[in-house]
């Protein structure tokens, strides 16, 4: 099936909260219509695929979300360790990255009220990121304080490092 007649055969709405969180995030990166969902810290732009290629509503948000959390690593937004050099897929310093963004979506969705159709997805995805990285005891109380302070982020609840200076 192609791009396109996926599209037209799905018809996935707004959520309203959803919406919300993305117009209203702080500092928000630039946004782009692609053909994958990803985010680009060198140009600080996060790239999404239209709603409709998504099977459902919930996975297009928990997807955003997982974008934007990656996006508070930029240095314009609350910054993180190591961020600008997240090394190749799969290495120690993506798989961070990659749970802390899981994480900080998973977060995200609860706040809407979403997380009971993303939970699954969400669960076996931060699986894969924790078996790469199970030789860390600390790993995930560090990924869960770092999700919690990119999600407060997202949230406005909490300011960019330079603006609390």
């Amino acid at each position: 099936m192609t791009a396109s007649a996926l599209q037209e055969a799905r018809t996935n709405n707004r959520i309203a909260d959803c919406e919300r969180i993305v117009a209203e995030m702080p500092n928000r990166p630039g946004l782009e219509q692609s053909d994958k969902a990803w985010y680009a810290p060198g140009r600080d732009v996060v790239g999404m695929p239209s709603i409709g290629l998504f099977r459902s509503s919930e996975e297009y948000y928990s997807t955003f979300f997982h974008e934007l959390t990656h996006s508070t690593g930029h240095a314009s937004r609350i910054g993180r360790d190591g961020f600008e050099s997240v090394q190749s897929f799969g290495s120690e310093s993506y798989s961070r990255e990659e749970l802390l963004a899981e994480m900080g979506a998973a977060m995200l969705c609860g706040v809407t009220g979403i997380e009971n159709r993303t939970i699954e997805n969400s669960a076996a995805y931060l699986r894969t990121w924790i078996e790469r990285l199970k030789a860390d005891s600390r790993l995930i109380v560090t990924a869960a304080s770092a999700a919690q302070k990119a999600a407060d982020y997202i949230l406005g609840k909490i300011q960019a490092e330079s603006e609390a200076e």
